[in-house]
């Protein structure tokens, strides 16, 4: 049997779970039986065998101006951005007319036609990955955090869905379930696959030895958060932290650290903000921390709770869809009633004194192994 070519398509490379997916599946397919190739809107990875549509760089003027500025606005209105991945641009790849399945991840952001997928789909088999279910379903209360999502704009997208052959896939069953009860999907199905850990990177670390590869003090209690985009409004709730750290700034046994920042800062003795880091380092920084402080407030599954757990650190997040298929109150982590600042301190405060309590592990369905046979049982199913 010949291999089956598979083209993943994604808005970033390198820095989002999205990302860490695709590139994930294409390194862990079977390469006797599958030849996998990335194309993206804009590239933070260092991939040979991606393509990038936009190229990034690290100074400080496209950081502050170019990607703030021009990709920011692209992700809020299509029609501002400079070009796409069209029929045209697809058909010119030297490998087109070996693809046999094309796998969407993120396709917001305007680096994508969408009006192309009824077409594309009637040549190519398409398989979505919903990595943010708000990109196939209706006007709930999640459009709120995604100002061009009116219902104008859903009507047009439910016209190019339905008209188009597409296998949905939700990252969660709570995701799944929402996809399946909106009319956008039309005839197509959807089946859900939990993203996958790598459980020989995220694993139990000894806690001290981590702590001091990482300079690390080892006579504090260390509250890992992800700041997201840097913005305290944003999505991961960074707000919510910054309210506890606040609450906390003269603790002198208690250090907060943000990842995720666009600078590096040591803001006082007991808060640090870091950059991005690679997995290997995440999982050090899970494995040194007593408490993973989450207070996300729209995900589709909560792919770094399910790094914390499998580094054996404890989770305290809003109670949001996809939570209780990852979590159970009390025994890996504590959830907090959704928005509610006071209950998520209360349960702060719960955490600090009763963190030996938890016995903390990843259940099999969420490891990386599980995932991949999933896709590589889909892939072939398309092609029966």
């Amino acid at each position: 049997m010949s291999k089956l070519h598979i083209l993943n398509i994604n808005l970033i490379a390198g820095r989002t779970g999205a990302a860490r997916l695709a590139k994930t599946i294409s390194e862990w397919l079977d390469p006797e039986k599958f030849e996998y190739h990335t194309i993206v809107g804009y590239d933070f990875g260092d991939d040979e065998k991606t393509t990038s549509i936009y190229k990034t760089c690290d100074t400080w003027l496209y950081k502050n101006l170019r990607y703030k500025l021009a990709v920011g606005l692209n992700f809020l209105f299509d029609w501002m951005t400079p070009g796409h991945i069209d029929l045209k641009f697809l058909e010119s790849l030297s490998y087109w007319k070996d693809i046999d399945i094309i796998h969407l991840h993120s396709i917001q952001g305007g680096y994508f036609d969408w009006s192309i997928l009824p077409e594309l789909s009637k040549t190519k088999k398409i398989i979505m990955t919903l990595h943010d279910d708000w990109l196939v379903s209706g006007n709930d209360k999640n459009s709120l955090y995604f100002p061009y999502k009116t219902h104008k704009s859903y009507l047009k997208r439910k016209d190019i869905f339905t008209r188009s052959n597409i296998e949905y896939v939700g990252v969660s069953s709570w995701t799944t379930s929402k996809i399946k009860n909106d009319a956008i999907i039309g005839n197509n199905t959807a089946r859900t696959i939990y993203n996958g850990i790598n459980t020989s990177v995220f694993c139990k670390k000894d806690k001290e030895k981590s702590r001091e590869k990482l300079g690390l003090p080892k006579d504090k209690k260390i509250i890992l958060s992800i700041a997201g985009s840097g913005n305290k409004s944003n999505l991961k709730g960074l707000a919510f932290v910054m309210d506890i750290v606040e609450q906390y700034k003269t603790k002198k046994d208690i250090l907060f650290i943000t990842i995720g920042n666009h600078t590096e800062n040591k803001v006082s003795d007991n808060f640090w903000e870091l950059g991005w880091i690679s997995s290997d380092m995440m999982a050090e920084y899970f494995s040194a921390a007593d408490v993973f402080l989450y207070p996300t407030l729209a995900d589709s599954f909560g792919l770094v709770v399910a790094e914390s757990l499998a580094c054996g650190c404890p989770v305290l997040t809003f109670n949001i869809g996809w939570v209780p298929e990852l979590m159970k109150h009390k025994v890996n982590g504590y959830i907090a009633n959704y928005k509610d600042a006071e209950d998520l301190q209360k349960w702060f405060e719960y955490i600090l004194e009763n963190r030996e309590k938890l016995t903390v592990s990843l259940d099999d369905k969420f490891k990386q192994e599980t995932m991949i046979v999933q896709y590589e049982e889909l892939y072939k199913s398309l092609l029966m």
